[in-house]
């Protein structure tokens, strides 16, 4: 890969890419699952979950049985593996697509223009991960088209989603509460 996304992440080339990405995405999930005394079926429906619901997948874990502490680093490992598949199937587009790479280069001239979006920019990936529907797979894309393709910005990608996971988690939990309580 000329000048890629996962560059600065000098393990994941070619095939190894591959490799790292079904790992995150379904291998580790499973292991954690299974590890943790759930149910085959349960880890492949929050699984599905998860691509589906993205942010509010803890949800789904609480419906499907999955304890508490599981849910964290399973949601982590799916989200670790999109972010990098996302910025692996955008450059294959970059290296296959001389519309895409123009418009890449010409997104790289804008960005070099503006000083304060260089500096400070990578931070909005936070936020953007909370976003229904363009959370999970729009902000790695956004950042991979504006030039913000480093191990800090899958980090705060990845800090973003754990911040949005806890948010919809310390709700549920907080609901379940409620009903369940006895008064």
């Amino acid at each position: 890969m000329k000048a890629g996304a996962l560059d600065g992440i000098e393990v994941l080339e070619g095939r190894t890419s591959l490799m790292a990405i079904f790992l995150l995405l379904f291998a580790i999930p499973c292991l954690i699952g299974i590890l943790g005394g759930v149910s085959i079926a349960a880890v492949l429906g929050f699984l599905l979950s998860t691509f589906l619901l993205q942010g509010f997948a803890p949800a789904a874990g609480i419906g499907l049985g999955f304890p508490v502490y599981l849910l964290l680093p399973f949601l982590v490992s799916v989200a670790a593996g999109v972010i990098l598949g996302i910025f692996r199937v955008c450059d294959l587009f970059s290296e296959k697509s001389p519309w895409v790479a123009g418009h890449i280069g010409k997104v790289r001239d804008l960005m070099e223009r503006h000083e304060i979006l260089k500096a400070y920019g990578e931070y909005m990936l936070i936020p953007l991960m909370w976003v229904p529907g363009l959370g999970l797979y729009g902000t790695p894309a956004l950042a991979w088209i504006l030039h913000w393709r480093s191990i800090r910005s899958v980090l705060l990608m990845l800090t973003g989603w754990i911040i949005a996971c806890l948010a919809v988690l310390g709700l549920v939990e907080g609901i379940l509460a409620v009903f369940f309580s006895k008064i």
